[in-house]
């Protein structure tokens, strides 16, 4: 299943752009996936493997290529990039080398130990911010600052958000964690936005790579954490797997954390779960404001806000 933006991506172009860059044609595909890209792993005609990233052009892929390409020289198990994007007619195109491989890692505490280790290391690597400029996130998930207190857009679907208001503890419960998230001056690291377990390769028990390099963003670091904890586990991670996360997450960053970085944690992940549960409910789906209607109490206090859904 793709969305809106999933561009549609025919064989010539695709040919011409890998004649282009390694002057050889496409020979064969190995496989086809992407949600908001178009993903291609292909054989050339000189036998060599690479994958090709196709989606809207956005400047700032130019800055995540820079921080991937960064990671990559300096040993994080990711595929090599090969080239920064590039423009074709309001298209982004770019190509890594083909590194095939790996399992995801199901539910449970002991993927949410795994992936917050990983996060953290990930962070802890990364360059510092404001090295690379225009990786404000482009997701409404992750878009709090934006001005107003209404939803931000969302990338995968043209509706908005805004004309829907049942059921209405979402946007109450929306409201108390943004307004915590802005508050907050805590200091800008640079991490991965999206960090769902689809996105991370385990082989044999150790880390193989780390995937989707567009998705890095500037952010504080308990909020990269905090949304990692609330939608790893196919965004819809319980408490038990968030708090897992978060502790593993802490532990392996070797920083010391104070009551207000956990509460910008929790509360960034509930924005996430919030932003997604709305946008679920405007495709007539109402598993994710279901699930998340139980822990929405708990979630809040854990961001320091006592209140009950029952009352709003």
């Amino acid at each position: 299943m793709g969305s809106r933006q999933r561009p549609v991506v025919s064989m010539e172009n695709l040919s011409s752009w890998c004649e282009d860059r390694f002057e050889s044609p496409l020979h064969d595909i190995i496989f086809e996936s992407g949600y908001s890209s178009a993903v291609y792993g292909i054989i050339l005609s000189d036998d060599r493997c690479v994958v090709v990233k196709v989606r809207p052009w956005h400047e700032r892929f130019v800055s995540c290529w820079r921080v991937h390409r960064d990671m990559w020289e300096a040993g994080f198990p990711c595929p090599e990039p090969l080239s920064p994007p590039e423009r074709h007619a309001g298209l982004a195109v770019s190509f890594e080398r083909y590194l095939p491989g790996g399992e995801h890692l199901s539910r449970g505490m002991g993927a949410a130990e795994g992936l917050g280790r990983v996060l953290a290391e990930l962070v802890k690597l990364a360059p510092p911010a404001g090295t690379f400029p225009q990786l404000y996130p482009e997701w409404g998930f992750l878009r709090w600052d934006d001005p107003g207190e209404t939803w931000p857009p969302a990338t995968d679907i043209a509706e908005n958000l805004n004309t829907r208001h049942e059921p209405r503890w979402i946007e109450h419960c929306a409201g108390l964690a943004r307004s915590i998230m802005r508050r907050n001056r805590l200091p800008l690291v640079i991490g991965h936005g999206d960090w769902w377990s689809d996105n991370i390769r385990w082989e044999g028990g150790r880390l193989l790579s780390v995937d989707d390099w567009d998705s890095m963003v500037c952010l504080s670091e308990p909020a990269i954490a905090g949304v990692a904890a609330a939608l790893f586990s196919f965004g819809q991670s319980t408490i038990e797997e968030s708090a897992t996360f978060l502790d593993a997450y802490v532990a392996t960053s070797g920083r010391r954390w104070n009551t207000l970085a956990y509460q910008v944690a929790w509360a960034a992940g509930l924005w996430a779960r919030l932003f997604d549960a709305r946008k679920e409910s405007m495709r007539g789906v109402f598993e994710f404001a279901t699930l998340l209607e139980g822990e929405v109490e708990e979630r809040l206090h854990r961001a320091g806000v006592k209140v009950r859904v029952s009352e709003l």
